[in-house]
């Protein structure tokens, strides 16, 4: 059985791992197949059937997927279509800034780097790493994606526990995380300087999807070179070169 932050949430992740063929199965042998109590089981997923997430048919006593994992299976695929459409957006990000250029997805607690293309033009640069986690509330692009959650998803993941200070100068208190969140709704990109690493600096804009933030693209370079200038110019630019990937996800 899957492991989770909340042990409900892996048992029912659990059940449905074991529905995952898309057939009908009985309670019992669900129960069986998670090790989980048969009461633990039938409430579970009681529950997942009121989100629609799983079907039952009474005649039969058994269970399947439900029909929502459709659209959430077609969203995730539209996610994963973006790297390849937004590639040479990142190639000339990249050559244009001469600093790394990253593509981050948004996932339950945190967001992950997809894409990462390092610059050349300089000899110090900062270095980034396609499959590696970045943090909501210390990261640029974790910032640009966690702005267009629902507050209530914010709150739920402030209530998790306290923020970690990646550095000295990591913003911790989700009341000053909000008001970050709230300027980057207002103008379109985010930043941190040194918060989430030392010496460095990154900008982000997120990539607005029919359903909200899919991606995020962030420049990061080192702190030396990011004078608030430069985080306002390449924040603009971000935003001016992803008006028309948004456009064609709208359409």
């Amino acid at each position: 059985m899957m492991e989770a932050r909340i042990q409900s949430v892996g048992r029912a992740a659990a059940l449905l791992d074991g529905m995952a063929d898309g057939g009908w199965h009985a309670l019992g042998a669900l129960a069986a197949l998670t090790r989980l109590p048969k009461g633990t089981a039938h409430n579970l997923i009681g529950a997942l059937q009121d989100c629609g997430l799983v079907e039952h048919d009474p005649a039969r006593g058994a269970y399947r997927l439900g029909l929502r994992f459709l659209a959430l299976g077609r969203a995730v695929e539209r996610r994963l279509d973006l790297v390849p459409m937004l590639r040479p957006l990142l190639l000339r990000l990249s050559a244009e800034t001469g600093e790394t250029v990253n593509l981050a997805v948004p996932r339950p607690t945190d967001a992950m780097i997809v894409e990462s293309l390092e610059g050349t033009r300089h000899g110090v640069r900062v270095s980034s790493y396609a499959g590696t986690a970045a943090a909501y509330h210390s990261t640029a692009c974790g910032r640009a994606l966690l702005a267009h959650r629902p507050e209530a998803e914010r709150q739920a993941l402030y209530a998790l526990g306290p923020l970690r200070a990646e550095t000295p100068g990591t913003v911790t208190d989700p009341a000053r995380l909000e008001a970050i969140l709230a300027e980057c709704r207002r103008r379109g990109w985010t930043e941190e300087r040194e918060e989430n690493e030392p010496g460095a600096c990154c900008v982000a804009a997120p990539v607005m999807g029919p359903g909200g933030a899919v991606a995020a693209i962030s420049v990061a370079g080192p702190a030396a070179r990011m004078d608030p200038r430069t985080t306002a110019r390449l924040g603009r630019m971000l935003r001016d070169a992803l008006r028309p990937i948004e456009s064609h996800l709208a359409a």
